[in-house]
């Protein structure tokens, strides 16, 4: 800061203005204005534009990256990483039947004239006990859940938009450059 103070001083002095008419002319306080030369604050984008216009000059070069944007990028860049990790987990929990089965197992039981379907979503084998009653399978059928269909859809939304926001704000952030 003390660089830009000392250009600011300079600035001045070559154009022969106090400080009192240079911050009528760029319209600030003049104690603003000299706290500004000494190196003390850190002007503002408002006030940096009216610096800029009253000596004619860009200020760019004399101060450090803003912490604001600074922050702010590697943010959106760790959100659109966070976002984009989650859609992919979602949607291969959805493709792989995690939360929501797709696969029915029908099971069926006979002792004389006692006869029994138990249908599950889990495979129990080609036989299994139950109490006293022996079931077998006698088959298997799938059945397109809207749950997986809700989620697959989703993720996909989820991963194009964090894909776009990463993309635009790289853009963006070039044009700055």
């Amino acid at each position: 800061m003390q660089a830009l103070g000392m250009e600011l001083k300079r600035l001045r002095s070559d154009k022969k203005w106090t400080q009192a008419f240079a911050a009528r002319e760029i319209g600030i306080q003049q104690s603003y204005l000299s706290k500004l030369e000494n190196g003390q604050f850190i002007p503002s984008l408002e006030v940096l534009e009216k610096l800029s216009s009253c000596y004619g000059i860009s200020f760019n070069e004399y101060l450090p990256a803003s912490p604001i944007k600074a922050a702010q990028t590697p943010k959106l860049a760790i959100m659109c990483s966070l976002m984009f990790i989650l859609a992919i987990t979602v949607w291969l929990c959805a493709h792989y039947e995690i939360f929501y089965p797709e696969t029915y197992f029908t099971y069926q039981a006979k002792l004389d004239d006692f006869l029994a379907f138990n249908v599950s979503q889990q495979y129990q084998g080609e036989r299994y006990i139950e109490g006293d009653v022996t079931y077998q399978i006698v088959g298997e059928r799938q059945v397109s859940r809207i749950e997986n269909r809700f989620l697959i859809v989703s993720s996909a939304v989820c991963i194009l938009i964090s894909i776009i926001t990463g993309i635009f704000s790289k853009r963006h952030k070039l044009r700055k450059l």
